[in-house]
């Protein structure tokens, strides 16, 4: 067998397990899931979220996230990283010269003698080195890399989905902030007719001061809610102008909550779908693969190391002759005593492989518990929403039906009070219950792993 043979047959050995993707046992239906074909996370995210308001809002947020922009630049650094890992496969390259110019005395007497005490020399020449690879070492520090770009790789489109999730709910929230402002508003106006009211019966004896005093609360505390709300829009769309790489200021939107309410049933596929589109858990399991080819490595530098080395240049002792000349080589260096430090480095890569596969598992189950978590939140409020208008609405009647009373004489217009001090409250939470349904269609779509791959 020739020497190159020989190297062709010892180079394909490569130590260390082989990484084989992970097993993970699901459901094979999601709790709370409604019976459907297809998963609404084959959908581009713009047949999903239809507001033109907030296309708009997140094709600024794609196109001008700082973090969005700065870990593209850590992904194409990731690819480098890979280029360099490779690198030890091939031969390497490399060039040297020297150049002299002096006189050649000690002692102002010649050293040698030359004829001419001045002289000038010089060298160059070129050297190649291959390590070669004979226990995979560097296959799977290649393997590691590789692994660590595509986790990079990962985290990228799950940062585009986490911000879709962010933006998407941040808007909805802005309506539903919106709504409430307009009810607080509208209780302000009717507490103030109803204070102007109470004033003038108590000073005309018909009222106490306890109706009065009832009314002025009433009011100060609406006028007390609306900054606070005003506040919260405020300071909800200068996030969402930040993240959307815009200066602070208004955020476009339109529509309301109740579209919502009307949305067809959602399709969640099956769990086994989480697990290949769902880009925290690809992340997850490319930083397992690292961690496999990593115990490879540790195996591999218990085995020395073999390099072969060329040379070859001219010499120029004095400008009037030269001399060329090659060599080659073989290096070979080894381990002999460490204090087991390799023993320790890879039960630690072993260690990390397990904390990998644990971290890995883990992001398995709280997707699983997410998605089924979010369909039971959207079923349950579907039945909240539906009791809640039910309430709102019986408050509407014993307003209109005290405002009646009062009007026919039989009753105070303390009763009219009492009665919306309980209606202005129920449909401002009516608002917030519509905000948390309309809220599970871009996070469960999120969830479920749709929306980087467009």
């Amino acid at each position: 067998m020739t020497l190159a043979g020989a190297v062709v047959m010892t180079t394909a050995c490569t130590f260390g397990p082989s990484w084989e993707k992970p097993v993970m046992e699901v459901p094979a239906v999601f709790r709370g899931a409604g019976v459907g074909e297809g998963n609404m996370a084959d959908l581009p995210w713009q047949d999903v979220l239809r507001d033109k308001n907030l296309q708009s809002l997140l094709t600024d947020v794609f196109n001008s996230n700082r973090n969005l922009e700065a870990l593209k630049h850590n992904v194409e650094a990731a690819r480098q990283y890979v280029i360099m890992a490779r690198s030890p496969l091939f031969p390497t390259l490399g060039y040297a010269g020297t150049a002299s110019n002096g006189v050649n005395t000690s002692g102002g007497t010649a050293v040698v003698d030359m004829g001419d005490a001045h002289t000038k020399s010089g060298m160059a020449g070129v050297s190649a080195s291959w390590e070669l690879d004979l226990w995979g070492k560097t296959r799977r520090e290649v393997e590691s890399a590789e692994a660590s770009a595509e986790e990079v790789a990962e985290q990228l489109n799950n940062l585009r989905i986490s911000l879709m999730r962010q933006v998407a709910t941040g808007y909805l929230q802005l309506l539903m902030l919106d709504e409430q402002l307009r009810i607080t508003r509208e209780s302000m106006s009717s507490y103030r007719d109803t204070l102007n009211l109470f004033n003038d019966q108590f000073k005309e004896g018909v009222v106490d001061k306890l109706q009065v005093a009832s009314a002025q609360a009433a009011l100060a505390a609406a006028e007390a809610e609306a900054p606070a709300l005003e506040m919260q829009i405020a300071t909800l769309e200068n996030s969402l102008s930040m993240l959307a790489g815009r200066a602070p200021g208004h955020i476009a939107r339109s529509g309301s909550l109740k579209a919502y309410q009307n949305a067809s049933r959602v399709a969640a596929g099956i769990p086994a779908d989480v697990l290949s589109r769902r880009p925290d858990i690809r992340a997850k399991e490319q930083a397992l693969r690292a961690a496999n080819a990593e115990v490879g490595v540790a195996i591999a530098s218990y085995f020395p190391s073999i390099s072969l080395t060329a040379t070859g240049g001219y010499a120029f002792p004095n400008l009037k002759r030269s001399v060329d000349g090659w060599g080659i080589g073989a290096n070979l260096t080894g381990p002999l005593f460490q204090a087991g430090r390799l023993t320790a480095n890879e039960a630690a890569k072993k260690e990390a492989f397990l904390a990998a596969k644990a971290d890995y598992e883990q992001a398995v189950l709280n997707a699983m518990s997410e998605v089924a978590s979010t369909l039971v939140q959207r079923q349950k409020l579907r039945e909240v929403i539906a009791r809640q208008e039910q309430a709102v609405a019986a408050y509407e009647t014993t307003v209109s039906l005290a405002k009646e009373r009062y009007k026919e004489g039989y009753s105070a217009y303390f009763e009219v009070l009492d009665n919306q001090l309980r209606l202005f409250p129920a449909q401002k939470q009516l608002a917030n219950y519509r905000y948390q349904y309309a809220a599970c269609i871009p996070t469960l779509y999120t969830q479920l792993g749709g929306g980087w791959k467009n």
